[in-house]
């Protein structure tokens, strides 16, 4: 074995020429800098070194560099890379010339990541309708900010791209956009993605229904128990998110962790709560002779759930605790595990401490015993014996006593043998805890080793000027090279005149490139060519150059006040600044961007591999001279050599020296000691495991006896209310601002209204310095020591009384008496109650006396009756003699009944005519609910303009299904299509529009299925439905002009239309039929292929592999439609493929569109088409408005033929189509249902293109009664909606023009009635279960009139107020397609509704206090013929003669005298 080792180091030696040796990092990055370190050990003169980067592939150079070096100066050269070089493998080749000649290469890792994106968003959990704030920038390694373009996009939770934007940029580097979230967008988990030179980020949020926590439970348990305890002792905490301790009670629950649904024990413990409630567990509880008979090695959790008294919303937290058998334990760090070199001091390092990892108890044995047993080979004898490997020796070095310090932290120093070939190491504290270590052995053919020590402590970049570090060696050093690495780059290079020492310190020059962490490599070049190496790696602090702070000038300030945010940051800066409610962090937290997140990323440049369960030396405490340094961890097996010392630390090395790779034998097992565990080594020694291895305070209530009173009795003057609070938004500052000169900037802004925490964070970006980030936050406490809130139904109706909550928070040091104020409103009147509970109503400022205790909280009720009608502001102050507050709130007052609407639209044509005159006529039926009636006037110059006013409520239904929810997004192409072609679009107008299509586009993907289609109710369909598919494949395409439309999405659609293609072309409805008149009569299914006709031909443009589909797919159906429209007599079908073979310019559109106009029908002046109906039979006495829309469908069919016109540019002939379109308008710039609401207003948009004029100006005149008025419509007002609010209900109304154009003229009548006034098509049967004054179950059944069965239905369940529905109570009903609630009302939609009754019981629950319930409706519709309706009402008899007293005890109602000062008239 000797011969043999001689004679590898006799052959190194002869193969060593030791002239030069190259160091280089061994990844190449796009746009990052490759620094090479160039020294040259013997040369006849100066040598000059070219060094090139090539790519294998094409053996292309991409990159190079020049420059000369001196024989012993070593010296870096940097190659420029380009960011631009694509992924590959790369080579480094250097080549030296002049005073030496050599050639050397490398391969090098390309690692893709040249720069790191950052994604910041304002929260980290959004509720639907809310708007996401984002910013987005990236670094390089040096934390320059890049300032390229980079691309956007924005997916939901289904990978449904939802927007993207290409190519942003902005001065500073740091992009802010935003989203606006739809009211009912797809739930779960969102994504932003940002994509900028070949890198791709994502960053998560979270959207969700949710309220945000006003207070934080905390769990508070020991941070470990032992088996012996008989007890688990614990507090559980309630605060405030603004401080203060919460009232109530608490419900806890323990158990011992399990992943199995098998019940376990459990304890159940409930007590009250103040702001903290201790509470012991038994131990025993937890076990049993079933499951888990022991608590050793086990989790037990404990969950608190806390109920707040005042409101009592309940929230939870949860803690945990492990349980142990010994309190104390040695760890091993590994993290600095380092390989031993004989002959040199090996340095073991062990922490023993509790199982918190905190330091031991005091009085705790201080001493940690370490016993080491060395290996070595015995000399070979003179008389060969067979062994398979050396023979060895073992004996053990004598034992160690180390002191554990007051942090825990051992060195263990230990002197090895020069001929040590293996060690163990094994650990005692108090002769039970015994962890193993077995070091590996280093190996040098010539055995000299070396180490290298950190001797700097708490280094930080841009403070320490130089970083200190020993070195120790077995053989004298000459000269010492060394190179510094920093993200991933070489930081500083040099090297030290040894003068032929073993030992001796040095420093190096510190700079920022250091940090966060680096490692330093160091060799020495023996006489004989050997390179001796040694490495370790270091922490840095002050990885963010420029240096950012935030403060608030205030930590306490009250809602409302003036506060200023400083900011530091160098100058020039631009900082961002973001401070949210600390509720919604409560809730969510993730979404900003932190100095640890920069400096894990930082890291992720670094080529060392760190050890998972490492950690630097810290326990808490600062400890005694230990750097923060760690070893390279290694994942080789057992070899440490100079060759792997460069590897592990990340490097690769050219050079004619010689760099020790060695190879070494198989593994055997040494057994000398019978009582030791054997030391098994693998190769050349190292140890592998052998038998028995081892492995390593309460907030004051204030409400103490004898504290003084806040009295309002003397003299004493009341504190006066400053500001109301009315502003409640969960993100308080989305801003960014440039740093001054003087390296500050203030923000000056204002406290929101909410009783919270705000905390505010902030990062810079600077054009020379880089990234900075703020490394803590700021936090100011929104807080009144003294407020009142409100507790308020969403709405209520008139004539009902409500009892108004207000709740008074005192957490001043002194009791007070408060007195509460609801200030008067003509539209609420105060319930009052006389001594001897006589009740009487005035409208007046009503007060009240209450003593709120220091520290407490006390509720005052106000009995209202809500006289008015719309939205009214409530306010209530409170006052005392030391402190003051008011809030305001809006609360809906609902007139009783049901809202009913007409509308009567007139063409005022003076574009053929020179002058206009109408009257129309104005009724309502009996039993108008007094003070509901109104009656509005409008007149607009643009046919589309009702609509532009109109885009978020174009129709009063619910938008709870697929094919409704395209209302909200359709109709905004053609508006803004319509203003774009006619010079009218607006900034304002485009940006609502857009906004309208972008949630439209989210909320429609909610009803996609997972093959691409979509149905009116998603998932819950079974299968996709054709008609809805090609209906969503056409809009989206039409909305692709103004907002993004993933192709994705649309090619989806239709390969999933066209792989259901029929032979013959058709295409069948493989889903449930939604809209009726597109199986169509005698066109037996060809209305439906002429709508995907429609749709594929709007698609054409398509690029890819769908292209070509669609024309084989289109061509195949339009030869379909030409064949079935010979024999076609439907109108409805006549129309639609009409439409559908003029867009595909087919030889049959003009003979059937002949056909079509021989079925118009012609009336005053106007012309449409109609869909015979049977004659329905009815009894007479039902009201109808003097001006009905017509049905849904002919507005269908004659929107088809008004395009007709409006593609051939026939404007005179389509005219009177489009003058009885226009007559058919609600009030609201949309028509009866939804697809005729779609199909009007893109035939009004197509058709009004043609005749647009921008001549013309129209006096309008309107007389009304007493009332007369004229309206000037010209081209700079044409979109402008002029209205007139009528006084009072006239008979009639008269309606004139003169002038030039043409314009619309509007009267819409609006009214709510208490009865059924309207021809009912359904019968709804309404029973009444069970009533109590706090619970309700109700039953309805409905059933259809007519004969057959009803289209998709819709039911309304409205509840009594007060009362919230509960949806589970419904049940599964077999046709019940999906449930919503809205505002007061559960809304049931319905595949169709028969002859059969269909019923529901529902329950409801009271959640305020309202008495005198009025009557709550139930309506029932048909959704594509809403005047198939019918409504009806129920009332709970029990809720009815309800009143005050029932509801609220506190009211005052016992007849007794409480302290109230009525003001009467005050205001």
């Amino acid at each position: 074995m000797l011969l043999a080792g001689l004679i590898t180091l006799l052959l190194g030696i002869a193969a060593a020429k030791d002239t030069y040796v190259v160091i280089t990092p061994k990844d190449v990055r796009p746009g990052v800098p490759l620094n090479i370190s160039v020294n040259i050990l013997h040369a006849t003169g100066d040598v000059h070194v070219t060094a090139k980067l090539i790519r294998v592939t094409d053996k292309s150079v991409k990159a190079s560099s020049s420059a000369t070096f001196q024989q012993h100066v070593p010296d870096t050269m940097r190659i420029m890379v380009p960011d631009t070089i694509p992924i590959g493998t790369y080579q480094l080749t250097v080549e030296g010339s002049n005073g030496l000649t050599f050639t050397d290469k490398t391969n090098l890792h390309y690692a893709s990541k040249g720069m790191s994106i950052f994604i910041q968003t304002d929260k980290a959990m959004y509720k639907p309708g809310q708007t996401v704030n984002f910013r987005t920038f990236a670094i390089y390694p040096n934390l320059t900010v890049y300032s390229g373009p980079m691309d956007i996009e924005i997916y939901d939770p289904n990978s449904n791209k939802i927007k993207q934007w290409f190519g942003l940029k902005d001065a500073s580097g740091v992009l802010t956009n935003f989203m606006a979230m739809d009211t009912k967008p797809v739930l779960g988990d969102w994504k932003i993605r940002v994509k900028t030179h070949g890198l791709t980020k994502d960053k998560m949020f979270a959207v969700a229904h949710y309220v945000l926590p006003k207070f934080e439970v905390i769990v508070d348990l020991p941070s470990y128990e032992l088996t012996s305890a008989t007890d688990i002792k614990g507090t559980v905490k309630a605060k405030y998110s603004y401080g203060k301790p919460v009232n109530g009670t608490v419900k806890i629950r323990a158990h011992i962790l399990h992943y199995h649904p098998t019940p376990i024990p459990t304890i159940e413990l409930t007590m009250d709560i103040n702001g903290e409630a201790k509470f012991t567990l038994p131990v025993s509880g937890l076990t049993s002779h079933t499951y888990h008979t022991s608590v050793n090695g086990r989790n037990v959790v404990v969950e608190a759930n806390v109920t707040e008294s005042l409101t009592q919303i309940t929230l939870d937290g949860t803690s945990k605790v492990y349980f142990y058998t010994h309190a104390e334990k040695i760890e091993l760090l590994t993290s600095i595990h380092t390989p031993f070199k004989p002959g040199l001091q090996y340095i073991a390092f062990a922490k023993v401490v509790q199982q918190d990892d905190m330091p031991l108890a005091a009085g705790s044995n201080k001493s940690l015993i370490v016993h080491t047993r060395v290996t070595t080979i015995l000399p070979e004898t003179a008389t060969p014996i067979n062994y398979y490997y050396p023979r060895t020796m073992n004996y053990q070095l004598p034992d160690q006593s180390f002191t554990v310090t007051d942090t825990g932290l051992v060195q263990a120093k230990i002197d090895i043998p020069h001929n040590a070939t293996s060690i163990s190491l094994n650990f005692k504290y108090d002769s039970q805890i015994t962890p193993y270590q077995y070091p590996s052995k280093s190996y040098s053919p010539s055995d000299s080793f070396m180490q290298i020590f950190l001797e700097s402590n708490n280094l930080q970049a841009g403070h320490d000027k130089v970083v200190d570090f020993r070195v120790v060696s077995t053989s004298p050093i000459d000269k010492l090279i060394y190179q510094v690495f920093g993200r991933g780059s070489i930081a500083v290079s040099g090297s030290i005149n040894g003068n032929n020492a073993k030992e001796f310190t040095f420093h190096v020059p510190m700079n920022a490139k250091m940090a966060p962490n680096a490692k330093i490599v160091v060799y020495y070049v023996r006489a004989d060519g050997e390179i001796v190496t040694d490495s370790i790696s270091f922490d840095v602090s002050g990885t963010f150059e420029n240096e950012v702070s935030i403060r608030f000038d205030k930590t306490k300030a009250q809602p409302g006040e003036g506060i200023n945010v400083d900011v530091t940051a160098d100058p020039n800066s631009v900082v961002n600044l973001l401070a949210v409610d600390q509720s919604v962090l409560l809730l969510k937290s993730g979404n900003d961007i932190t100095p640890t997140e920069v400096v894990d990323e930082l890291k992720s440049y670094d080529t060392i591999v760190h050890s998972n369960n490492g950690g630097h030396i810290f326990i808490g405490f600062v400890p005694e001279p230990v750097p923060m340094i760690w070893r390279p961890f290694t994942n080789y097996y057992g070899v440490s050599d100079a060759e792997q010392i460069f590897k592990d630390a990340g490097v690769n090395v050219m050079t004619d020296a010689l760099v020790h790779h060695h190879v070494g034998p198989g593994t055997y097992c040494a057994t000398d000691f019978a009582n030791l565990p054997p030391i098994c080594t693998g190769p050349s020694g190292k140890p592998t495991a052998g038998p028995g291895l081892g492995p390593g305070g309460a907030m004051d209530s204030g409400a103490a006896a004898g504290m003084a009173t806040g009295g309002i009795g003397g003299t004493s003057v009341l504190k006066e209310v400053e500001t109301i609070r009315s502003d409640f938004p969960e993100t308080w500052l989305w801003i960014n601002k440039t740093v001054g000169p003087d390296g500050h900037v203030t923000i000056a802004a204002t406290i929101p209204d909410t009783i919270t925490s705000w905390v505010a964070s902030a990062f810079a970006v600077h054009a020379t310095s880089g990234l900075g980030i703020a490394p803590t936050s700021a936090k100011v406490e929104a807080f009144r020591p003294f407020f009142v809130s409100l507790t308020l139904p969403y709405s209520v109706v008139r004539g009902e009384q409500l009892v108004l909550q207000a709740n008074v928070f005192n957490y001043m040091t002194m009791d007070m008496d408060v007195i509460v104020t609801l200030e008067k409103n003509d539209d609420l009147v105060n319930v009052v109650f006389g001594t001897h509970g006589t009740e009487s109503y005035i409208a007046q400022t009503t007060t009240k006396t209450v003593h709120v205790t220091a520290g407490g909280t006390k509720s005052v009720f106000f009995p209202v009756v809500p006289a008015g009608l719309g939205s009214v502001s409530i306010n209530v102050k409170a006052q005392s003699t030391l402190a003051a507050d008011a809030v305001r709130r809006q609360l809906l007052i609902e007139a009783e009944g049901v809202p009913k609407e007409y509308n009567i639209p007139m063409l005022v044509d003076l574009k053929h005519n020179t002058n206009f005159a109408e009257t129309v006529d104005v009724t309502l039926p009996a039993g108008v609910v007094a003070g509901s009636q109104r009656v509005r006037v409008s007149a607009i110059g643009d046919l589309m303009g009702p609509t532009v006013n109109g885009l978020e409520k174009l129709l009063r239904m619910p938008t709870g299904c697929g094919e409704q929810t395209m209302l909200g997004f359709a109709p905004d192409v053609f508006v803004t299509n319509h203003l774009t072609d006619t010079h009218q679009l607006t900034s304002s107008v485009e940006g609502k529009a857009i906004n309208f299509m972008e949630k439209g586009y989210q909320r429609e993907l909610t009803f996609q299925h997972t093959d691409g289609s979509f149905s009116a109710f998603g998932d819950s369909d079974p299968s996709g439905s054709m008609w809805l598919t090609a209906f969503v494949a056409k809009s989206f395409h039409q909305a692709k002009r103004h907002v993004f439309i993933d192709d994705e999405t649309l090619t989806r659609a239709i390969d999933w239309m066209i792989n259901r293609q029929a032979a013959n072309g058709s295409f069948p409805e493989p889903g449930r039929i939604i809209h009726k008149n597109m199986q169509g009569g005698s066109a037996s299914g060809a209305s439906l292929t002429a709508f995907v006709l429609i749709a594929l031909l709007e698609n054409s443009d398509l690029q890819g592999g769908v292209h070509q589909r669609i024309q084989s797919s289109a061509s195949k159906a339009q030869t379909y439609l030409e064949g079935e429209v010979f024999a076609m007599t439907d109108p409805y079908g006549l129309s639609i493929c009409s439409y559908a073979l003029t867009l595909a310019r087919s030889h049959s559109s003009a003979t059937t569109f002949h056909k079509l106009m021989a079925t118009a029908v012609t009336k005053d002046g106007m012309t449409h088409w109609h869909e015979p109906e049977s004659a329905s039979s009815s009894t007479g006495h039902y009201w109808s408005p003097p001006h009905q829309q017509s049905k849904p469908v002919d507005i269908e069919m004659t929107s088809y033929g008004l395009m007709v016109f409006a593609h051939n540019g026939q404007f005179t002939e389509g005219l009177p189509f489009m003058k009885w379109i226009t007559k058919q308008r609600n009030p609201n710039g949309g028509f009866s249902s939804t697809q005729d609401t779609v199909l009007a207003l893109q035939s009004l948009s197509e058709f009004a293109r043609i005749g647009y004029s921008e001549h013309f100006h129209m006096q309008i005149g309107i007389t009304a009664g007493q009332t007369t008025h004229t309206f000037n419509v010209t081209r700079q007002n044409a979109l402008v909606l002029q209205s007139l609010e009528l006084r009072s209900i006239p008979s009639h109304v008269t309606v004139t023009g003169t002038g030039s154009g043409m314009g619309l003229v509007e009267v819409s009548v609006f009214f709510n009635v208490e009865q059924e006034v309207e021809q009912p098509s359904f019968e709804v049967d309404v029973t009444i279960i069970e009533e109590t004054i706090n619970s309700l179950k109700v039953r309805s059944c409905t059933k259809w009139l007519k004969t057959g069965a009803s289209g998709m239905a819709v039911q309304e369940v409205g509840v009594p107020t007060g009362f919230a529905p509960d949806l589970e109570s419904i049940g599964k009903i077999a046709t019940l397609k999906k449930t919503e609630m809205e505002n007061r009302k559960v809304i049931l939609y319905f595949d169709e509704i028969t002859t059969t009754p269909l019923c529901v019981t529902m329950d409801a629950f009271r959640t305020d206090k309202v008495a005198k319930s009025k009557p709550a409706p139930i309506r029932v519709y048909d959704y594509y013929e809403p005047s198939n309706q019918v409504t009806t009402f129920y009332q709970s008899t029990v809720l009815k003669n309800s009143g005050v007293c029932d509801i609220c005890n506190e009211c005052g109602c016992d007849g007794q005298h409480e302290t109230e000062i009525m003001k009467n008239g005050q205001s």
